[in-house]
C-alpha cells in the first residue's frame, strides 16, 4: 500500500485543502507512516511542479498578517516559524517591513482594544502592546500620537 502513487495522491489531497510549507507537508506524510525516501521523492516532485513553494507561501502569509494590521514584526516572524518556514525565507520576506508599518499596527491594535482611552493608564497600554510583541520605540511613538507628545 505504501507505494509512490499512494503517497503522491495523499500529498495532493493534503495540498488541495490549503497551502503547506515543505516542513509541514513532510510532517503530515511522515504521520502516515511513509518512508523518508518516499517522502523525499514526492516532495521533490511537488517542488518541481511548484505545488510546494516556501517563498510564495511566506509572501502570502506575510501580506495577510500585515494586512490584518494587528501583529508586530516579532509576532509575524513567530507565526511564520510555526508554519515551518526556513529562517532565510522569513528574513527575505520581512525585509520590506519598516517601523512605519509596525507603528501603524500598534496604533490600530490600541484603538481596537481601547475604544476610549479615558481612565486607561499608560502602563496598561504599555503592557498590552509588549505582550503582543511591540518594541519600546514603537510604543513610545504610539504614546506620542495618543497623548500628543505628553509622555
Amino acid at each position: 500500500m505504501n507505494n509512490h502513487e499512494d503517497i503522491w495522491k495523499l500529498a495532493l489531497q493534503i495540498l488541495g485543502r490549503r497551502s503547506y510549507s515543505e516542513y509541514e507537508l513532510r510532517q503530515k506524510l511522515y504521520q502516515n507512516n511513509y518512508v523518508v525516501d518516499q517522502i523525499d521523492n514526492v516532495i521533490s516532485r511537488l517542488l518541481a511542479y511548484g505545488y510546494v513553494n516556501d517563498n510564495k507561501l511566506a509572501n502570502i502569509l506575510f501580506e495577510k498578517y500585515l494586512h490584518v494590521g494587528k501583529y508586530s514584526l516579532n509576532n509575524i516572524i513567530c507565526k511564520l516559524k510555526q508554519r515551518g518556514l526556513p529562517d532565510d525565507v522569513i528574513k527575505n520576506v520581512t525585509t520590506s517591513y519598516d517601523s512605519e508599518d509596525e507603528w501603524n499596527s500598534a496604533l490600530k491594535v490600541v484603538n481596537n482594544r481601547f475604544k476610549s482611552l479615558e481612565g486607561v493608564s499608560k502602563e496598561k497600554i504599555y503592557r498590552f502592546l509588549t505582550t503582543r510583541g511591540f518594541g519600546t520605540t514603537t510604543i513610545n511613538k504610539v504614546f506620542q500620537q495618543i497623548y500628543h507628545g505628553e509622555i
